[in-house]
């Protein structure tokens, strides 16, 4: 066994986060409320305002599109298993601290929850999370992971490059104070330029999501005054009284079951139908385009989450876009393992066992399976018509089947002798 050198001091276990500082940011405010101009908050996106998540989440939360393919998104890369792996199988010190990490990561109350949490980087742009941790000062372990609001934190002075360390604003828009090492887990989505802020997939669907979420609006008030316009006609010498009284008779008849006006009420009939006419198709139409761009911008694709786009779509062209997907969600999974074992494994392992647990013939991994599910039966197929040519190893069958090799201890359930069925059988004989 590799002689242990001095570990590192125990880590940070005072909670930085409070809720005194949680109660003022205004994470339940509606952000969308009142005369905000549209392009303003398109500018605050562009700058990385630290006021801009509260309209992404509210975009999120109100833009079934985007919220639907986000989970769909989302729960995709949380259904990937994870393990440690030592860096080396037949090393006893290399099995030690796998074993160790593997154990610690399973002790950690609900950390999928963290999984979730860090997830929320590619719409956000990037994710943060407090990790609690404890210490009896002969070792240490999480008694939980939180999620935090993005409003809250800095990578540097405000009118600074967003590119050095995590800092922690008492407020939004606070200048922010350093917080302890490995006190925090950061994700960053596609840090261009290395602004840790990364690049918000929200911020790419804002403008299909407010012109449609504009259009339903109108769309609701047409159906419910229906077809035309009312128009009133008052004398030319009337004053602004009665111009009053009669828009507001027009606007009675354009929404009101039942009215009474004066004998000298006059209505221009004709307009009543031949003004302001459209086709409910025009809204589908528009809306479904919108919806299917934003699950084209979250997926990379339409086919596997709205069916045929436009009454389009072969199921070569499903395949293609199945595979588009599912190359996102591999690279989310990539960006949580690192940020397991960068910011969550390593700093365990340097408390527990010092440095020499990171060197590279030592250091465990945290590993994502990045594939997608594979059909086990054609699997077995394709193995099943390959033995009737040539042999075939016997761990492919296994790995085909998806299932574990049994060991010389294992008890094992004996598969039925059938025709035709794969024989296991040394190459020659």
């Amino acid at each position: 066994m590799v002689a242990q050198v001095q570990k590192m001091a125990a880590p940070q276990t005072v909670e930085l986060v409070k809720q005194e500082i949680l109660r003022f940011t205004g994470l339940n405010a509606q952000a969308f409320s009142g005369g905000f101009n549209p392009s303003e908050v398109y500018e605050m996106m562009v700058l990385n305002h630290p006021r801009v998540y509260r309209f992404y989440r509210e975009m999120e939360a109100k833009d079934t599109a985007i919220s639907s393919s986000m989970d769909m998104r989302r729960l995709l890369t949380m259904a990937r298993r994870g393990t440690v792996a030592p860096a080396d199988a037949d090393n006893g010190q290399a099995r030690e601290y796998a074993d160790s990490a593997d154990a610690f990561l399973k002790s950690i109350p609900r950390l999928n929850f963290a999984k979730w949490e860090l997830l929320d980087a590619p719409a956000y742009g990037f994710s943060v999370c407090e990790i609690m941790w404890n210490s009896d000062g002969g070792r240490v372990w999480v008694d939980k992971i939180i999620g935090r609001p993005q409003e809250l934190f800095r990578f540097n002075k405000i009118t600074f490059p967003q590119t050095g360390d995590l800092l922690l604003a008492q407020m939004v828009g606070g200048e922010g104070f350093p917080v302890p090492q490995n006190k925090f887990l950061v994700a960053s989505y596609h840090p261009r330029h290395g602004d840790r802020r990364g690049l918000p997939v929200l911020r790419d669907l804002f403008w299909a999501s407010w012109f449609k979420r504009q259009l339903l609006r109108l769309h609701l008030h047409f159906a419910e005054k229906g077809q035309g316009t009312v128009a009133v006609q008052y004398p030319a010498s009337a004053d602004p009284f009665e111009q009053k009284k009669a828009l507001e008779g027009a606007m009675a008849i354009a929404t009101e079951l039942a009215v009474a006006v004066p004998d000298t009420f006059q209505v221009m009939e004709k307009l009543l139908t031949t003004t302001r006419t459209r086709s409910v198709e025009d809204f589908k139409t528009f809306v479904d385009y919108q919806d299917a761009e934003c699950a084209r911008r979250i997926l990379g694709q339409t086919l596997t989450s709205h069916g045929s786009e436009n009454g389009r779509g072969s199921q070569a062209l499903g395949v293609i876009h199945e595979e588009m997907m599912y190359e996102i969600i591999r690279n989310d999974a990539q960006d949580v393992e690192d940020v397991f074992n960068d910011q969550l494994v390593a700093p365990y392992l340097l408390f527990t066992f010092g440095p020499q647990a990171l060197e590279e013939q030592f250091r465990p991994r945290y590993v994502i399976e990045k594939d997608p599910p594979k059909d086990a039966q054609a699997a077995l197929s394709l193995i099943q018509s390959a033995n009737n040519l040539v042999d075939v190893l016997e761990s492919e069958v296994y790995a085909a089947a998806q299932c574990a090799a049994p060991g010389p201890n294992d008890k094992v359930v004996k598969r039925p002798v059938a025709p035709g069925a794969i024989d296991f059988q040394p190459a020659g004989l």
